[in-house]
Formats: C-alpha cells, structure tokens, sequence
C-alpha cells in the first residue's frame, strides 16, 4: 500500500482505511485481490502519484508505450509537470544556496520523488527505471 501512495488512516467505521499522501483520497473496503496502484489510479486519475505509478508499472511489465498521446512524453510539460508535483515542498535541498539539484532540474531530468526511511533525497526515474539518492551540491541530475 506504501508504494501506492497510502498511509493507514483507519477508523471505527472503516478499519481498512489508507490515505494518499499527495492527493489526499481515502480508500477502504479493501479485498485480498486488490491491487493497491491499480486501485489508486483507478479511482483518482489525476493524483500525480498514481499517475506516475501507473506509468512505471507499465513500463515494468512491457506494455508499449503509447506514443499517440503527447502529454505523456517524458520530456512533454505535463509530465514534467506530474513529476515536478511529486516533490512538493519536501526537496530537502530546494533553497540550500549553492545546490544545484532543484526539485525542478530533478523533474526536467525525468525523476520524480521517492524518498526512502533510510534516504530522504532518492529520486527514481519510471523510464528507465534508475534510482538515485545522496546528492551533493554540484551534482547535475542530467
């Protein structure tokens, strides 16, 4: 559920309940046959989360790339843009001064945000599936 996006947010009403961290839609009712990112996606289309999950998952399991839609070209500026969402305010080195690594140069590379316990910084690209963390502050995500 964690790498869908869900925290466990239960209740009384609804013991199952888990919450997106980014587009904030509670689910519940879960059954053994769910699958997490599917649901997520399913059910909120437009959370950049899922959407970069869902993408990711495709290109895990080779389902062709579908070409025809331009917004969803890495470099196109919508998905920059879904990418670029991921960070939110929680880049931990936007505004150190001299760091080049910004939240926006990390998402015009191809990355999207994906820290870790152990890694508040690591970074993993859907595309080709490269996950990066410990950045310094000359490091070029290029």
């Amino acid at each position: 559920l964690s790498l869908a996006g869900f925290y466990f947010n239960p209740s009384k009403k609804s013991p199952d309940n888990v919450t997106c961290y980014l587009c904030h839609k509670s689910m519940d009712c879960w059954r053994p046959d769910d699958v997490p990112c599917e649901e997520h996606f399913t059910n909120s289309p437009d959370c950049v989360w899922a959407i970069c999950q869902h993408i990711k998952k495709e290109l895990d399991n080779n389902i062709p790339f579908n070409w025809d839609n331009e917004a969803l070209w890495p470099n196109s500026k919508n998905m920059c843009d879904i990418r670029f969402k991921t960070f939110k305010n929680w880049w931990p080195h936007d505004g150190k001064k001299g760091w080049a690594v910004t939240s926006k140069k990390m998402a015009k590379a191809g990355f999207y945000f994906a820290p870790t316990y152990t890694s508040e910084d690591n970074v993993f690209c859907m595309y080709c599936g490269i996950e990066l963390d410990s950045w310094e502050p000359d490091d070029d995500p290029v």
